[in-house]
């Protein structure tokens, strides 16, 4: 007996592309570029990000001089790559780091790599097999078409110096020798999905929601009307055109430029002949799309955070109770450092696995640890004032309908605990 799941499927699709000799990161070759693209566009999804980047990248190296040493051309310190794959692993849960040697075999100079640019090579082909592609434009936003001949190839790491040998060899010598790709990939042998795979569709609905309270704004939040007239006699003079456009009329343009938030107030005179001429605008009954949308913007909102893992104190910080002396915080601080703990350990192995190889040795110490975010940030000063400020507001004269009404919209407190302090 044959058993299938017809309403789940693979989120992406890996193919060979013989054209470029990789292997597709999904059907369109672009999913890194469209999950960047959805999550620029839903707040939520890109605050999570910043957070889980900040947390994984903490407060740096516990050996502070390590983190100062320049280790290229381009000024790129180690604390400056440590945050640049640490903003790759926090959204990809993967990171790319280039490096190429000298002719003792050691690693000279270390690159950060987009980890969206990067694509594996077709295992299938001699040519391209433990080897990555890196080109700028997979997702074709800069240029319609990929160009074969921008697209460079690197080997896989491997600091063997005869493997090294081997492949500045096939590369026809060291001045044509383009070095290694450290590709840091969680699913080994795969493609990873991002961190929020699963509520990718909430970015979506939310960059939508926004865009919907944008058009409501610019419209002036005018209800749906729609408009009853006569034929326009302006039909007329847009013979010209072979009935392939109509240029609008007077009344059109007046109809436009009153709607949107800047035009409110604004009188409107129409004219009109005789009775039967006269312009009828005729409201349609619509749902209520405003509290629609909020419910569905908190549901959403709520999905994305728990799609990437972070506490809901960290991202809804403000409708924490006003009473609180920073211990939510502290406490979800904590938590999310545990939650990031592996992932940084991941980057402390990576960076000791690659400067241990470094043409000179710039941590003595070989103290590779990442500092966490420490939980003090969370000042207990903001919950004390806080307290104080409502201790004075419940001793004051004024009338217990002011102050209840204070502690709910000021503080945040329900009516039945704001009736019950006020009693």
């Amino acid at each position: 007996m044959k058993t299938y799941l017809p309403q789940i499927e693979r989120r992406i699709l890996v193919r060979p592309n013989q054209t470029f000799g990789i292997l597709n990161y999904d059907t369109d070759n672009a999913y890194p570029q469209r999950m960047l693209e959805l999550v620029g566009q839903s707040p939520t999804a890109k605050d999570c990000w910043n957070k889980r980047a900040k947390f994984i990248a903490g407060n740096g190296f516990e050996e502070t001089s390590f983190g100062k040493h320049i280790i290229n051309s381009k000024g790129l310190t180690v604390t400056k790559l440590l945050k640049a794959i640490a903003t790759d692993k926090a959204l990809f849960r993967g990171f790319g780091i280039h490096v190429n040697y000298n002719a003792n075999f050691k690693i000279a100079s270390v690159n950060y790599v987009k980890f969206e640019d990067i694509r594996m090579g077709d295992t299938d082909s001699a040519e391209t097999a433990e080897k990555f592609a890196i080109y700028n434009d997979w997702g074709r936003k800069t240029w319609k078409n990929i160009m074969r001949s921008k697209i460079t190839f690197l080997d896989k790491y491997n600091p063997d110096e005869t493997i090294i040998k081997q492949q500045v060899k096939a590369a026809g010598g060291w001045d044509n020798y383009k070095g290694q790709l450290f590709y840091f990939n969680p699913e080994v042998c795969d493609y990873p999905l991002i961190e929020a795979d699963s509520v990718w569709e909430d970015f979506e609905t939310e960059a939508g929601i926004k865009i919907f309270n944008n058009r409501e704004v610019t419209t002036g939040f005018l209800p749906s009307t729609m408009l009853f007239m006569q034929s326009r006699r302006e039909e007329a003079d847009n013979s010209a055109d072979n009935g392939k456009s109509n240029t609008p009329s007077q009344l059109e343009k007046d109809l436009g430029s009153f709607q949107g938030a800047k035009s409110a107030q604004k009188i409107i005179v129409i004219e009109y002949e005789d009775e039967s001429a006269k312009p009828e605008f005729q409201p349609y009954a619509i749902q209520n799309n405003d509290k629609l949308f909020e419910t569905t913007e908190r549901s959403v909102e709520a999905r994305i955070i728990k799609g990437f893992s972070v506490p809901r104190e960290l991202i809804n910080a403000e409708k924490s109770s006003g009473l609180s002396n920073g211990g939510e915080k502290k406490e979800a601080i904590r938590e999310f450092n545990d939650n990031t703990a592996a992932d940084r350990l991941e980057l402390s192995e990576a960076m000791e696995e690659l400067f241990s190889h470094y043409f000179v040795n710039i941590n003595p110490k070989a103290n590779w640890a990442i500092t966490p975010i420490p939980a003090t940030v969370a000042d207990d000063a903001i919950g004390i004032k806080a307290g104080a400020a409502i201790n004075q507001l419940l001793q004051s004269p004024i009338p217990a309908e002011t102050k209840i009404a204070t502690l709910i919209y000021a503080y945040g407190f329900k009516q039945a605990e704001a009736e019950a302090m006020c009693a």
